[in-house]
């Protein structure tokens, strides 16, 4: 009888050891899944951050992008600071002022994150400042505030050199293959905060223009080849090399009406000198001109109104999204929606500037389309 109680114990324990040994098993499972979770969620994370970092470099005026080259944390930040005020405000001499060198002492106060990061074997110094605390010091200063209304400007630009004559293409930018005209591109798109894109140069664009229409400046052509981009300024631009180390530019910036299908030629220009600082004058005068149609001046007193009517809103999807245009341009104070119906709605705006600049933000919108029908103005059709 004790022997078999005794065997009957023993078993019991095998058997106890078993299951123990499988419940540990399936907890070391767990835990082993649920640190390859986190660990792939975490690479994910910082993989979407490293790419939102730097697909944001130009559309987030608020942040600087600096290449590092030898500077430490502080000096990274003030730079960063000082890029953010330039296209913040639209104005290129804004840190020679007094008021701005102060502010820049008080960089690290302004942060909202920053980081390293690694882009196309670069190493930048990327830092996000406080939207509402930079905007607050631009008005404090009586700057302009040039916000997210930033047109990106299609570029047909022509690349003639000792190899030949070339179209530049958004590959041969992307890719590297003119390292020099790559580099003076990006640079000023993160100094500035502006957009330029190339044209695939695919099948369609072959066939729609020529080096010879783009050159000849044949603007009606140019504008229809553009239309499939959906990009209301582009440039041309003629790049030549001249002599080892001078190049000749000659360029435009048109705006194509989407409505009439017109073209209005907004700057030409022609100059000459070394490559990279030819390129940068143009950019800088395109920036210029953009700052100039959209920043805006905040006024003091009463806040001037508006009446805007926008056709064809027949969801509430819709709505949502054109409220959320509303609450983005920066040219509007507040605004209240006052009557909806299926043929039109009604919207009353306070503005922060004059009445230009809301203009000119209205007109850059690609769901808003001016209704011609109407002789009034502020009269849009909503386009889906």
């Amino acid at each position: 009888m004790i022997e078999i109680i005794i065997k009957y114990h023993y078993q019991l324990a095998l058997e106890l050891d078993v299951i123990m040994i499988e419940v540990l098993l399936f907890l070391m499972v767990v835990i082993l899944m649920k640190l390859l979770f986190a660990t792939r969620n975490m690479f994910i994370l910082l993989l979407a951050f490293t790419s939102f970092a730097f697909a944001n470099q130009f559309e987030n005026p608020y942040q600087g992008s600096i290449v590092v080259d030898g500077q430490n944390d502080k000096a990274l930040k003030v730079l960063a600071l000082q890029q953010v005020l330039i296209k913040v405000s639209g104005n290129t001499q804004i840190n020679d002022l007094k008021e701005s060198k102060l502010l820049i002492t008080k960089a690290q106060s302004l942060l909202s994150q920053f980081g390293y990061r690694t882009y196309k074997e670069t190493r930048y110094f990327v830092a996000v400042f406080d939207k509402r605390k930079i905007n607050q010091a631009l008005i404090d200063m009586q700057q302009p505030i040039w916000g997210d209304t930033r047109p990106t400007t299609l570029m047909w630009l022509i690349n003639e050199d000792n190899s030949g004559r070339k179209i530049v293409s958004d590959n041969m930018i992307n890719s590297g293959l003119n390292i020099e005209l790559s580099q003076a591109v990006q640079k000023q798109q993160q100094t500035r905060g502006i957009r330029f894109q190339f044209p695939l140069m695919d099948l369609d664009d072959s066939e729609a223009l020529s080096i010879a229409d783009i050159s000849g400046r044949f603007y009606d052509q140019i504008g229809l080849a553009s239309q499939r981009y959906d990009i209301r300024h582009f440039s041309t631009a003629y790049l030549k090399k001249t002599s080892t180390d001078n190049w000749s530019l000659q360029w435009s910036l048109v705006y194509s009406d989407p409505q009439t299908e017109q073209n209005r030629v907004l700057i030409s220009e022609k100059s000459s000198g070394n490559k990279a600082s030819i390129l940068q004058d143009m950019s800088n005068k395109i920036a210029d001109y953009y700052a100039g149609q959209y920043a805006i001046l905040q006024i003091e007193g009463d806040k001037i109104s508006q009446t805007v009517y926008v056709n064809g809103i027949s969801s509430l999807q819709q709505l949502t999204k054109l409220e959320n245009l509303f609450s983005d341009i920066l040219a509007i104070s507040s605004y209240e929606i006052v009557s909806v119906d299926v043929m039109q709605i009604k919207i009353n705006v306070k503005l922060n500037g004059g009445i230009n600049s809301f203009e000119n933000a209205l007109a850059v919108q690609t769901n808003l389309q001016r209704d011609s029908t109407k002789s009034e103005e502020f009269h849009f059709n909503w386009r889906h």
